[in-house]
């Protein structure tokens, strides 16, 4: 299969002003970048913005607007709504789920799997949601397959995986019962909050639903844990590493909310029903730096500080001359580096990025970073930029993490 990269563009007039394609193509794949309820340089646009005489929230039209957006977005690129088999969602602030859940279920009749949580700041001041989405190309010939298992049920619109060609993507699952909440066997014996007992209970659910969708956790080739509580990693590690046979390249990142009460953890999965896996041989105690399977590679989340816990001294400003040079530009640069190592390494390069999700502890870093960013990539892919509270080393203010095709990209 050749793969394609290509920019979705609707109009000059809604083109981002940031460095992002709107959609980037990589064989039957089409990625989009987040989209936000916003136009041009006005911010958000006036479609989303309540009017005083109206009792309509916020979070419904900024909803609306957004997957609007990326219905055209997928129009152009060749796809649709119907045919999207991920959704990542990110909100403001968790009591607008309710609301954004209603509006999704509308767009909705094949709900795609999703992962929803709550981050401590979005790139526009005022939004309130920012989605971006994994669909499949409508000439792909690839039908997708939703799975049901055993496992707990989502509690709302979306399935706990979905089958694409060789991939399966899943929904992000946490430890609930879909009837109490928090079940007693995913907590701890002094507290509610044990990491190590929810990540077991978790991960024993989503082996459920893999298999539902004809695969194993060997299989898995990328993870994505979101956390609300950083301060045991040990606890983490121990479940995660007796977990899979071959490590999946992983990012770990803290966020704000999780939409379970007393939940810490939530985890999405990614599998590979094909042979041709490649690991990168530089890792860390959690996995590799990337894994490359067929056509795409998929990186570990980046960060200052990964290998050790402890951010280097040359990635952070001298103490004696602080406002001498910058911890983004610094780190980011280390980042970006090291994740065009870990592609080489399993058949890609960072100049073949499909898709990135980038986590700032600060958003004001943004426009520094997006310096760097702009030196790197000639052509830029798909992107979501948001801000969490916590890194998993401390010092760590940039986080990078990469879809990538395996080969030579032509632009369509």
């Amino acid at each position: 299969m050749v793969n394609q990269q290509s920019s979705a563009v609707r109009e000059p007039a809604v083109h981002p002003l940031i460095w992002q394609a709107e959609s980037t193509v990589a064989g039957p794949f089409v990625f989009t970048s987040a989209v936000l309820a916003t136009v041009g340089s006005t911010g958000i646009t006036p479609a989303a913005t309540p009017r005083p005489s109206f009792l309509v929230s916020d979070i419904t039209l900024q909803t609306e607007s957004v997957l609007s957006s990326i219905s055209d977005t997928l129009a152009a690129a060749g796809s649709s709504l119907a045919h999207v088999v991920k959704a990542n969602v990110f909100l403001a602030d968790p009591t607008d789920f309710y609301e954004f859940d209603r509006v999704w279920n509308t767009y909705f009749t094949r709900p795609p799997a999703r992962t929803t949580v709550a981050v401590s700041g979005l790139l526009v001041l005022e939004a309130k949601i920012e989605i971006s989405v994994v669909a499949l190309r409508a000439d792909s010939g690839i039908t997708a397959v939703p799975a049901t298992s055993d496992a707990p049920r989502p509690m709302t619109k979306k399935v706990e995986a979905v089958t694409a060609g060789d991939f399966v993507f899943t929904s992000g699952q946490l430890a609930h019962d879909a009837v109490n909440g928090l079940p007693t066997e995913a907590t701890g014996a002094t507290t509610r909050c044990d990491v190590g007992k929810q990540t077991a209970y978790v991960l024993a659910n989503m082996r459920r639903s893999l298999a539902a969708a004809g695969a194993t956790a060997d299989q898995v080739v990328k993870a994505q844990t979101l956390l609300t509580d950083l301060s045991d990693p040990a606890g983490f590690d121990a479940v995660w590493n007796s977990s899979h046979t071959g490590l999946p390249a992983l990012a770990t990142v803290g966020i704000s909310a999780l939409l379970v009460t007393d939940t810490i953890i939530e985890i999405d999965l990614t599998a590979y029903l094909g042979d041709t896996v490649r690991r990168s041989e530089r890792d860390t105690s959690r996995g590799p730096d990337a894994v490359g399977c067929g056509d795409l590679a998929f990186s570990a989340g980046v960060y200052a500080g990964m290998d050790t816990g402890d951010v280097p001294p040359q990635l952070l400003p001298h103490h004696a001359y602080p406002y001498y040079s910058s911890a983004v530009e610094l780190q980011t640069e280390w980042v970006l580096d090291r994740l065009d190592d870990a592609l080489t390494s399993v058949g890609s390069s960072l100049g073949r990025t499909v898709k990135a999700q980038v986590f700032l502890r600060n958003m004001a870093d943004f426009p520094i970073f997006e310096q760097v960013w702009r030196r790197r990539f000639a052509q830029p892919p798909a992107r979501s930029v948001v801000q969490v509270p916590r890194l998993p080393a401390e010092g760590a203010v940039v986080a990078v993490e990469v879809i990538a095709a395996a080969r030579e990209t032509s632009s369509i």
